[in-house]
């Protein structure tokens, strides 16, 4: 019979294979993903270039020589604060304008970031992304003092970008995922708002004597009134849908040169570039920068386009024509990019280890069950029935108590032991004679295959045919039934079992008990 695995060996097995999941499932989060998230440009009250990654707020002076480095990381320590999601925006005091809340990072948002042609799948990706606002309060922080208080009771969903005019610090806030934008006093007073025809609208940017709001899902710039009549939209201007590369969905846009500058993304928002349109909303050409990278935001500043890649860190700084000055660099923004590249390359090592692990514990087992098998088929070989070669339980006409003649039968083991009980399905034994009756004896098992034998025999069931694995497993189940039978025979005196009878049900998926009874009994020759 097969070696029995103690439930104490099979846990440790289960949890050698569990444990590579779960450390990959683990590591596999957002561990693995850790990313820049956003990247935003932006010119503070000073009229320095501000640079930001995440939670990290950069203030360049002369040029790049001077950086001022605000780190909000402490105040991610807030019960419920997840990011800053959106942009930070400057008053005319230099203070700012955050968001500090949870960021709804899951299937439905994931899902609400592509579109459907498809008129029911669409309302479905609508509705999905309409319920993960997650709105959370909008802070004003003095970065001096390095202290924030809640601007007003104003909240802002996780997916939202904000402009604030200097003149008279009215807030503009765009809701990427209520689809509506917001006018708001300085007080907290509500100005006007926008909530018809638009799809997850982006930045909001001053333009000559008004505003202009970018639609990412209509692919097209609203232009609009400042906050005395903010609630009329001028006119709209819509850019070509088509591309060399397909991209469709349009996260920015600046007005540089008499021409206007886009950044285009595909589905999923991503795989972006960037795009030069004409006045019209004609898309004139691609402008090429770093093959690997992936722009994220526009400014024009100093009379120069600067384009911020989400991918290196880098601010490429473009003339009228598109070609590249300069490339700024931020050396605490380098760092932020190394140290989250770091992360993720880190846990990208612990994902590797876990699938090179997963690996080898199939192989081994592969191995294993290969060798095992092995062995069974070398203990257990396919013979033909030649009745000389029966063993004396399983011949009669043999005396009692005989050892089979070759000792390298296949069945002198079995024949050991049982040691010779003869066994049979009738009640009378021609040549012999019962002078002791002993009562009834009994033996069973309940035995199971391996979950490779019960996914061949799935695949089998689909396609007909003979299950072995299972005729084996039955085979295997009724010997054993029989032995432990055979040996409480012995126990209480016997030397035969007769009337014996089979029985066979099922305990559990896969898993079959056999039940071998008969009388035991003693005989003698007649």
């Amino acid at each position: 019979m097969d070696k029995e695995i103690k439930p104490v060996t099979a846990l440790l097995i289960i949890l050698l294979f569990v444990a590579p999941i779960a450390v990959r499932y683990w590591a596999g989060g957002e561990h693995a993903l850790a990313k820049v998230g956003v990247y935003f440009l932006q010119e503070d009250a000073r009229g320095q270039l501000s640079l930001q990654a995440d939670r990290l707020l950069v203030s360049m002076a002369d040029h790049g020589a001077h950086e001022e480095v605000f780190d909000f990381t402490p105040f991610m320590n807030t019960p419920g604060t997840a990011d800053i999601m959106g942009n930070i925006a400057y008053f005319a005091n230099n203070d700012v304008l955050l968001r500090l809340g949870s960021a709804d990072y899951g299937p439905d948002s994931y899902l609400s970031l592509a579109s459907s042609p498809n008129a029911d799948v669409e309302a479905l990706r609508r509705r999905l992304s309409d319920t993960s606002s997650s709105p959370a309060p909008l802070l004003r922080c003095d970065l001096k003092s390095k202290r924030c208080q809640n601007f007003h009771s104003i909240q802002a969903p996780w997916r939202y970008r904000v402009y604030i005019d200097t003149t008279n610090d009215n807030v503009y806030l765009t809701e990427g995922t209520t689809h509506k934008v917001r006018a708001l006093s300085d007080t907290g007073q509500a100005l006007g708002s926008i909530e018809q025809g638009i799809l997850f609208p982006k930045r909001i940017r001053p333009h000559k004597d008004g505003l202009y709001l970018v639609d990412t899902n209509h692919r097209s710039l609203h232009f609009l009134n400042k906050a005395s009549h903010f609630s009329d939209t001028k006119h709209q201007l819509k850019f070509e849908r088509d591309t060399e590369d397909n991209r469709r969905w349009l996260l920015d846009a600046v007005y540089f040169d008499t021409q206007w500058w886009l950044i285009l993304a595909g589905d999923g928002m991503r795989n972006t570039a960037l795009y030069r349109a004409n006045e019209d909303g004609k898309i004139l050409s691609k402008i090429p920068l770093s093959p690997a990278a992936d722009p994220f935001d526009l400014l024009v500043y100093q009379g120069h386009l600067l384009v911020s890649d989400l991918h290196s860190g880098a601010v490429y700084q473009l003339n009228q024509h598109g070609e590249l000055i300069n490339t700024i660099h931020s050396a605490a923004i380098a760092n932020y990019f190394a140290d989250l590249a770091a992360s993720r390359a880190y846990y990208q090592n612990i994902i590797h280890l876990c699938h090179l692990a997963l690996g080898l514990f199939l192989v081994c087992g592969i191995v294993s069950a290969t060798i095992i098998a092995r062995r069974h088929r070398q203990a257990n070989p396919k013979v033909r029935y030649d009745p000389s070669a029966l063993p004396a339980y399983l011949n009669p006409r043999q005396a009692l108590y005989q050892p089979s003649a070759n000792p390298a039968s296949i069945y002198s083991r079995k024949e050991t032991a049982m040691s010779n009980i003869l066994i049979s399905n009738i009640e009378i034994i021609p040549g012999k004679k019962v002078t002791q009756h002993l009562g009834l004896v009994m033996g069973s098992t309940v035995r199971a295959k391996h979950a490779g034998k019960d996914f061949m025999a799935g695949l089998k069931n689909i396609f007909g045919g003979e299950l072995g694995g299972y005729t084996e497993l039955l085979s295997e189940a009724r010997t054993e039934a029989t032995e432990r039978m055979t040996e409480q025979a012995k126990a209480i005196g016997g030397n035969a079992v007769i009337n014996v009878r089979y029985s066979t049900s099922s305990i559990t998926a896969g898993a079959s008990e056999i039940l071998a009874y008969g009388t035991a009994v003693f005989l003698e020759d007649k």
